[in-house]
């Protein structure tokens, strides 16, 4: 099974990579399903723009915070009125792969998410500053439908329903090179789309892996941001007063089935606190935009996205790591290339005592000179220092070297108002411990409704936490209507 399902990667891959061949070949021709959705967007057509200089536009930090401090510098006086913005949106997901559960067993077959979700945001501007404070939730009644009696009170928490106060700053300008940002807010370092080296300042939620690119996954957490502003450079301090903790999977739930592990400790495995604790750390970035290039050199003591277990194994906790690293973007004529790397030091592990270091480095590139297409390839391998054989196993489940491969293809079609991509992601130097790949479709009805579609295949594998949810695939849509 395994092995078919790798089959049928590569048999996408390839054909996502000939059909831009085909597409140019046929140029002339009639795209038909161009034709079939052009009715939603017959007047307004974009003047074409050159797929790599979006992408340089992309991945310029630096430019787009310039240029938010600087529209508020140039904003009229008169604009200081609140603006209100909302949105509502609706998603479910089918799991086809799932068995039926046996009597008083939790049901995550068929339709198991039918959920609600609101995000309201409050804005505000003086000048050179500005307030914003978002606030945002679900409720999932398929729990309800289902049977809430069935499942558990973890599951419950982390999927029925919740409520949080996002991204949440006041930001402006101190003078003309210097600016403040004080509030809960996402602070992305690196390159990479995929894969995460350096990019260590914010948690992600990971209650359903796979499903959601880490642009949306990221969680805002309180700080303080500095900044300062030098001809091609831009120097920040941070102090992070909020040291928030991802948001993980239900124990014994569909993503984090520990029941099936035959172990003795699997009926008692400790929870892990969901809240915040307030201790403030700090880092440090040094970001540089040239000619063709860029480079960023970080530093940071944050909160490890590791968990380890503490108190004779009663008890599971968070502990603190150092990251010193950089990322860079070279243009070279049709492709973009990326290069991250990081140490990471004071890591702790469960099947030994001794904290251990390790160097994470990635190398990637992008392909965006064919029309309409867009082609990424990210490699990486974490390498733990001074590694013991005994690290292999639960519930560290490590290797000296842990290699991940991402490949991503997209097309935009009828200008631009609908988007295709494929993505897969492998573990192991032969993707032989697992993954998953997904395929999905975003649509713009109009500027203000939107629905995305799509399905996702999990690879069991070699490790043993893939291997257990390689029946989680799913069908999966969204709809959302913006104010």
């Amino acid at each position: 099974m395994k092995f078919a399902l790798k089959g049928a990667s590569v048999l996408l891959i390839g054909q996502l990579l000939i059909a831009p061949i085909y597409a140019q070949a046929a140029q002339t021709a009639d795209n038909d399903l161009e034709n079939a959705l052009g009715g939603f967007d017959n007047s307004h057509v974009e003047p074409e723009m050159n797929e790599l200089d979006q992408a340089l536009g992309g991945f310029d930090a630096l430019a787009t915070q310039r240029a938010s401090t600087q529209g508020l510098k140039d904003a009229p006086a008169a604009s200081n009125d609140w603006l209100v913005t909302g949105e509502l949106l609706f998603s479910t997901q089918l799991a086809y792969a799932h068995k039926a559960p046996n009597a008083n067993e939790m049901d995550f077959s068929g339709l198991n998410q039918a959920r609600l979700q609101g995000k309201l945001a409050v804005e505000k501007d003086w000048d050179t500053w500005q307030a914003k404070m978002t606030l945002q939730g679900f409720y999932d009644p398929i729990y309800t439908l289902k049977g809430r009696d069935d499942y558990s009170k973890d599951q419950l928490d982390r999927y029925e329903s919740e409520i949080e106060l996002f991204d949440t700053y006041l930001q402006g300008q101190l003078s003309d090179q210097i600016d403040l940002k004080v509030g809960r807010q996402i602070e992305v370092w690196g390159t990479s789309d995929n894969i995460r080296i350096t990019d260590v300042i914010n948690p992600l939620d990971n209650r359903q892996p796979g499903l959601t690119d880490i642009e949306n996954l990221r969680l805002p957490v309180t700080m303080t941001k500095l900044s300062y502003f030098w001809g091609d450079w831009d120097f920040s301090l941070l102090a992070m007063h909020e040291q928030r903790p991802p948001k993980e999977a239900a124990i014994q739930g569909e993503f984090f089935p520990i029941q099936n592990l035959q172990l003795p400790t699997a009926q008692s495995y400790p929870g892990i606190s969901t809240e915040s604790s307030w201790q403030t750390t700090f880092g440090a970035a040094v970001e540089g935009r040239f000619s063709g290039w860029d480079l960023s050199l970080y530093a940071a003591e944050v909160q490890d996205s590791r968990w380890h277990f503490t108190d004779n194994k009663q008890q599971r906790e968070y502990g603190n790591i150092q990251m010193t690293g950089f990322a860079t973007n070279v243009v070279v004529q049709d492709w973009l290339l990326k290069t991250e790397m990081a140490l990471i030091q004071n890591l702790q592990y469960n099947t030994v005592s001794q904290r251990k270091n390790r160097i994470d480095a990635l190398i990637g590139f992008e392909y965006l000179s064919i029309p309409d297409w867009s082609f990424s390839l990210e490699i990486a391998d974490r390498w733990i220092q001074d590694y013991d054989s005994a690290m292999q196993t639960f519930p560290d489940m490590v290797k000296q070297h842990n290699w991940q491969t991402a490949f991503r293809a997209s097309r935009d079609f009828n200008h631009d108002l609908a988007k295709l991509t494929y993505l897969i992601t492998l573990f192991g130097n032969e993707g032989q411990e697992g993954g998953f790949h997904r395929i999905w479709l975003d649509y713009d009805l109009t500027d203000a409704h939107k629905i995305s579609v799509g399905a996702i295949d999990y690879l069991g594998g070699d490790h043993l936490m893939w291997d257990l949810i390689k029946n989680n695939d799913r069908l999966f849509a969204e709809i959302s209507f913006q104010m």
